[in-house]
């Protein structure tokens, strides 16, 4: 799956910069002009965007974000890193510090909430690891959540850190959900999942919190520096990617080599 997703990257960004050269080609303005002038996102979609958010319901929205992240935590497959990050953003609205009377109480109803809401939807995961244990890699829809592959790899941060694994797993995107069904598939005492679950949380939830609550504050400069950013940008962005990949897959092909090598000499 993961030789997959890497080679569908890297034919994804193949095709788009065969796009922008056809684009680029075509334009009656000239290849020079046009790198200097197509800009990936107007200033006028981000005023939109930020006119829609001012109009969300504020109670409604915060709601949705909640029920997001206890869901997300349950196993469904959403980064909770962007209900994060969209709340520090509704947070820099005025609306949201006169729904709750201030901003010191919009942040301490909002910071409980979600805190609730996470650890509730981490220990779903972590009694279904509990409960049925090991086969719900065969259930529907887990398969890739639970596969060999991560499992592997977090029975290796178990048997090497031990509790601490949950607090290093719950700060990577990916393997959250995988983490804390390991964890009550190894049967940790719940007093200690939540100790580990809650201080890793700690750290993870203010910062994207806070780095929503800055784009919030500096939209105006965010607006300015997005509308900026013109296609020559995007084009070094997409020659970066790969570039990555392209050493990334050499790396991996150098590592199986070295272990193809060392395998007999250890036998």
């Amino acid at each position: 799956m993961e030789h997959f997703n890497t080679r569908s990257v890297r034919l994804a960004t193949i095709l788009g910069l065969t796009l922008v050269a056809c684009a680029l080609a075509l334009d009656p303005r000239g290849p020079g002009d046009g790198l200097q002038r197509a800009a990936l996102i107007d200033r006028s979609d981000l005023e939109g965007i930020w006119a829609f958010i001012n109009t969300l319901d504020t109670g409604l929205t915060f709601a949705t974000i909640v029920g997001v992240l206890f869901i997300s935590g349950a196993g469904l497959p959403v980064p909770e890193d962007i209900p994060l990050t969209f709340t520090g953003i509704l947070l820099s609205l005025p609306k949201t510090a006169e729904y709750f009377g201030g901003f010191v109480p919009a942040l301490m109803t909002v910071g409980i909430l979600i805190y609730i809401s996470i650890i509730c939807g981490d220990l779903i995961a972590y009694g279904m690891g509990r409960r049925f244990g090991p086969g719900l890699a065969t259930w529907p829809g887990l398969r890739h959540a639970l596969s060999p592959k991560r499992r592997a790899r977090l029975e290796r941060w178990f048997a090497r850190y031990g509790n601490w694994a949950v607090f290093i797993g719950r700060m990577m995107a990916g393997v959250r959900f995988v983490t804390f069904v390991s964890a009550g598939i190894a049967r940790m005492p719940v007093h200690r999942f939540v100790i580990f679950d809650t201080l890793a949380s700690l750290v993870t939830v203010p910062a994207w919190i806070f780095l929503g609550y800055i784009i919030g504050t500096h939209f105006d400069r965010l607006m300015v520096w997005m509308s900026r950013i013109n296609t020559t940008t995007w084009i070094v962005a997409a020659l970066g990617i790969v570039a990555f990949l392209v050493a990334r897959k050499i790396l991996q092909r150098r590592k199986e080599r070295r272990k193809e090598r060392s395998s007999p000499q250890s036998d």
